[in-house]
């Protein structure tokens, strides 16, 4: 009887720690040894935007296991703040810093483009830079398949007639021109 008494007290004690094993992992850190990065927060993002935002970029595991501990703290994140925070972190940790720490970042004259500084892609990896997402740019051919959103441009057709030279300048701030090899860093590039 005492046998049948201790091996169900051992089950039952082994059933609650893997139970606590597996509730805390939902409040640790997503990853190791990250840099920190600004999160701004604008006047207009509800809570469900912040925690989402949180999760879609790896700063949260499990974001009702992170609406659990805000809500534990009791506590108001502040719109229109800065608070520099880590995917090292776990969700108490944030936590407290979204509650405790952070900088006035008024969005009077608008606000960030990206909520994280710097940018980060779905995840949490960090966005490239723009010398790293036109290094493909080799000649000018490249350069004028390049030029969008991210900027770049070409010589005038004026210009084209007059010299007889193109010239290209990619969005990274490299001029090119047609017909050589190579580049030059352009005028206040």
């Amino acid at each position: 009887m005492v046998n049948k008494k201790l091996t169900s007290f051992i089950l039952v004690l082994l059933l609650l720690v893997a139970a606590a094993f597996v509730i805390q992992s939902r409040f640790s850190s997503p990853r190791q040894n990250t840099n920190p990065v600004e999160y701004t927060i604008g006047k207009n993002l509800t809570d469900e935007a912040i925690v989402n935002d949180l999760q879609y970029f790896g700063f949260i595991k499990d974001k009702y296991a992170f609406k659990f501990a805000l809500k534990l703290k009791g506590g108001t994140i502040n719109r229109e703040v800065r608070y520099t925070i880590s995917q090292s972190m776990t969700a108490w940790q944030i936590v407290n810093i979204l509650l405790n720490h952070g900088e006035k970042s008024s969005c009077d004259h608008g606000c960030p483009e990206s909520n994280f500084n710097p940018k980060l892609i779905p995840g949490g990896d960090l966005a490239p830079t723009i010398k790293e997402k036109y290094e493909w740019v080799k000649t000018y051919e490249d350069c004028v398949k390049a030029i969008g959103t991210d900027g770049g441009q070409l010589s005038s057709e004026q210009y084209a007639q007059k010299t007889g030279i193109r010239k290209c300048v990619s969005p990274d701030g490299r001029e090119f021109t047609q017909g050589k090899e190579g580049w030059v860093t352009s005028v206040g590039g």
